[in-house]
């Protein structure tokens, strides 16, 4: 007898294909049997399978691939059934990713995905910044992303397929740097001279500002050259505004810039003044005014050359000349601005006096004429003026002719260059005929005691001389200062007539005639 025993029969549905990144996974729902059977026993085995009875497929184990999971039935009798289906094993995909070279603070940076799938595509990639934000995208475009703060950010990326595969995080250190901050100062410039000091005071977070590099744009149409150094003087040739841009590159390659607007390029002020008068005598003083124009702002310093080593600073000096000539006087002001002036520069004539020396005073007879002539005259451009004008044929000729009829003093206005003027007088004696007594009456009463002759006094050294009847001198002077008083050897001399000669000098001729002393 012969026993025919059923053989098993089963089916297995092929498995599911997984990620090789996935978790074990039990295969077992995939494979049925009739029921009914006698007790038999199941296995799975191939690549993979860890546990032959649950048919736990582990594909970290087996790796990415096709691999065959067998499935054996055997009933109680020994009789088998098998089915082999194969087992896809996809690839883990790779999260690939990198950044821009260049990694500063507050700047764009720039993301790159260069993941791999390895099977099927990729539809997802989540990106983690490690500042709080995070991306989720779904295609390899390049992006940028900003941190606002200088330091050390753990960024990842994670991808997943379409196949439901994940990689593992890509997690990378990205070392952001500091930013410079970027400023400056900006200097103020007075034309023509035009320079300016412009000084950077831009910092950085981690002290590293020695180690700036510069480079200054002045914005400066007539003078394009700029400038790599930190302090740098640029000269302006022209009334702004110019803006004027600083970058500053830190030695992180981080870089930021600053743009000011440079209004402070102030024109030179005008300096201007005027002299009263504008000549002077020696000994003279001369009043400055000034009239500068501080242009953009008031004037507030004066530096005067008041020639010959003067100086002054106060606005509006006044210098006494000692000395004749041409004077340069020189200006220069400074508004509140700091912008120094031009130069103004002005003559200050200063003239000598003439001079004049009148010499002795003159005498003339009465009735005659005198030329009024200067002892010592020098200057130039002479004019003269005599004062009075009476009894001369002219007041403004050099050397008039006076006629006077009395005493008389002249002055003598000389106005010279300029119109200094100086001065002198002439006294002028007018010598009128000696008016001579024919008697007189030496009785000592206080009345007519003496021969006195009128005008004599004013002959110098006129000479009287007096006689008796028999020819004897018994009186004589030179010069009548003291008139005779009737005397000889101090005792009176008798009653009579005596005759005298007297010689006036001076022009005159000699008058003779008798004098009678009587009681």
């Amino acid at each position: 007898i012969v026993t025919m025993n059923r053989s098993p029969q089963i089916t297995f549905v092929k498995p599911r294909d997984i990620c090789n990144d996935a978790s074990a996974r039990i295969i077992l729902p995939q494979a049925t049997w009739y029921a009914g059977f006698p007790a038999a026993s199941s296995t799975y085995s191939g690549t993979g399978i860890t546990n032959g009875v649950t048919g736990l497929f582990n594909p970290s184990i087996s790796g990415a691939g096709s691999f065959n999971i067998k499935f054996l039935q055997v009933s109680d009798k020994g009789c088998k059934d098998s089915v082999t289906q194969p087992i896809i094993v996809w690839p883990t995909p790779i999260a690939k990713w990198g950044v821009s070279s260049t990694l500063c603070e507050r700047n764009q940076i720039l993301f790159t995905d260069s993941s791999l799938a390895n099977f099927s595509n990729i539809i997802q990639r989540q990106w983690i910044f490690d500042d709080g934000s995070t991306l989720t995208k779904n295609n390899a475009d390049t992006f940028s992303h900003l941190y606002t703060t200088a330091k050390i950010y753990q960024a990842s990326l994670k991808v997943i397929t379409d196949s439901g595969c994940m990689s593992t995080i890509n997690l990378q250190p990205l070392n952001t740097h500091f930013l410079p901050k970027v400023d400056f100062s900006l200097p103020s410039i007075c034309l023509p001279d035009g320079r300016g000091q412009f000084n950077s005071i831009s910092s950085i977070g981690d002290g590293t500002d020695a180690l700036f590099s510069y480079r200054w744009n002045f914005n400066d149409r007539n003078d394009p050259s700029g400038s790599t150094l930190p302090n740098p003087i640029h000269r302006y040739s022209s009334l702004g505004p110019y803006s004027v841009q600083l970058i500053v590159r830190s030695n992180n390659n981080c870089v930021d810039s600053s743009i000011k607007i440079l209004n402070s390029i102030y024109p030179q002020p005008k300096a201007d003044f005027s002299t009263t008068p504008i000549e002077v005598c020696v000994n003279g003083s001369i009043q400055f005014t000034d009239l500068s124009n501080g242009k953009t702002s008031a004037v507030n310093s004066w530096s005067w050359d008041l020639a010959n080593n003067s100086y002054s600073s106060v606005q509006n000096p006044s210098r006494n000349f000692t000395d004749t000539g041409v004077f340069q006087i020189k200006l220069t002001i400074i508004n509140t601005q700091g912008c120094i002036s031009d130069t103004a520069l002005k003559q200050a004539v200063v003239h000598p006096y003439p001079v004049l020396k009148m010499g002795n005073s003159k005498m003339v007879l009465e009735g005659g004429s005198v030329n009024l002539t200067p002892q010592y005259i020098y200057g130039t451009q002479l004019t003269y003026l005599w004062t009075p004008s009476q009894y001369l044929n002219s007041d403004t000729a050099r050397v008039p002719v006076a006629s006077p009829l009395n005493d008389i003093t002249y002055q003598l206005n000389l106005t010279g260059i300029g119109g200094c003027s100086v001065s002198d007088t002439l006294f002028v004696k007018v010598l009128k005929s000696p008016l001579i007594p024919n008697a007189f009456s030496p009785n000592g009463d206080g009345i007519n005691d003496e021969w006195k002759i009128q005008y004599l006094e004013s002959y110098p050294g006129a000479t009287v001389e007096v006689f008796n009847r028999y020819g004897q001198k018994i009186f004589g002077s030179i010069g009548y200062d003291k008139p005779w008083d009737g005397k000889y050897n101090g005792k009176p001399l008798p009653i009579g007539t005596y005759y005298y000669l007297i010689n006036p000098k001076n022009g005159r001729q000699i008058m003779s005639g008798s004098i009678t002393i009587i009681i």
